[in-house]
């Protein structure tokens, strides 16, 4: 079998050498802490949408008359978030992870407390800041371009590197 029909992409170690040098790029162009870089990366932003969905909790009711106004400033941050950091990352999961950790966080935020105690009330400005929310982090999900080429998931090759 020839070296250029392998269609597999692995390297093999021959004559119990490594197949890669430590410190050097591998075949595909990362280096070995880019996934600990990425990971970190996709890990904060984890903390923003966590940290966001605290603050936006406590924040959402305040209002200029019957406009629930930083409900609605909230909901475009919420939509920000995603874009940017979907676009930040190069992909849907680095808008999806900040957008699922924020939803989680109100949630549970807007549950009743055996005591009676909630944080984000059943009001319009939460009802605004949750619905609203939730609906800004989907459309700012699906504007992220995906990381692949379109259709690469249905012919097969999305986890190919090699042309």
């Amino acid at each position: 079998m020839d070296k250029d029909d392998d269609d597999s992409g692995v390297s093999l170690a021959k004559n119990g050498l490594p197949a890669e040098a430590p410190g050097r790029e591998r075949a595909d162009g990362e280096k070995p802490g880019d996934a600990f870089v990425s990971g970190a990366a996709y890990a904060a932003l984890g903390l923003l949408g966590g940290v966001f969905g605290v603050v936006g909790s406590f924040a959402q009711d305040w209002s200029a008359g019957p406009v629930p106004v930083a409900a609605i400033v909230l909901v475009v941050l919420v939509f920000a978030m995603a874009l940017l950091s979907g676009r930040g990352m190069g992909g849907r999961l680095g808008a999806t992870i900040p957008a699922v950790v924020w939803a989680v966080v109100v949630f549970v935020l807007s549950m009743r407390r055996p005591e009676g105690d909630l944080v984000v009330p059943g009001t319009t400005a939460g009802y605004v800041f949750i619905l609203g929310g939730m609906i800004a982090a989907v459309i700012g999900v699906m504007l992220v371009p995906p990381a692949g080429r379109p259709g690469d998931w249905l012919t097969g090759k999305a986890g190919r590197t090699r042309q």
